[in-house]
């Protein structure tokens, strides 16, 4: 299976992870995931929709790193106008190969800085999307850095980072494994 296909499942498990999070985290501790009442209706799904970005974004440099290092990336010139066909010997001088057996590079993308770096961004990623929306509803700008200091422990952004850590390396150590034929 193309590890672009696993990009787009890891990525789907990610926003039925942090969906399924919310909803018990909603029910369980019997409040708002967002408890602001004047945050509006989409300050959740944006920060969702930042988180779910990131993942997919990750996922898929990811895959494209690994498909480039074993030679499987697809090469599609010429397509566009401005893009002109050009041939293979000139482009083989141009670029370095990318040869698996290469004892400087890694033979696949690398897991746990791929997952870690991932966690990171989604975290500062949805704080920063939702003090930044919240702070546009306001017209504060010292809601801004509320919001960000009331959410930086929430379970909402800790669950969601902790899942899209989780779900970048099970997808990253799933497209490695091949398959049987």
């Amino acid at each position: 299976m193309n590890r672009a296909v696993y990009a787009v499942m890891g990525t789907v498990l990610f926003a039925a992870l942090i969906i399924t999070t919310a909803a018990f985290e909603s029910v369980l501790l019997d409040r708002d995931v967002i408890s602001e009442p004047d945050a509006g209706t989409l300050l959740g799904p944006a920060m969702f929709a930042a988180a779910v970005l990131i993942v997919l974004l990750a996922l898929l440099r990811s895959a494209a790193v690994a498909d480039a290092v074993e030679g499987g990336a697809p090469v599609m010139r010429g397509a566009f106008p401005a893009q002109p066909a050009d041939d293979p010997a000139r482009r083989a001088g141009a670029r370095p190969s990318l040869d698996p057996d290469d004892e400087f590079r890694p033979g696949h993308a690398p897991l746990l800085p791929t997952a870690l770096a991932t966690t990171v961004l989604v975290y500062l990623g949805m704080l920063l999307v939702g003090s930044v929306w919240y702070g546009l509803v306001r017209d504060e700008l010292v809601s801004t850095a509320l919001f960000a200091g009331r959410y930086a422990l929430s379970p909402l952004v800790l669950g969601s980072a902790l899942w899209a850590g989780l779900v970048v390396a099970g997808t990253i150590a799933i497209s490695r494994v091949e398959p049987r034929t």
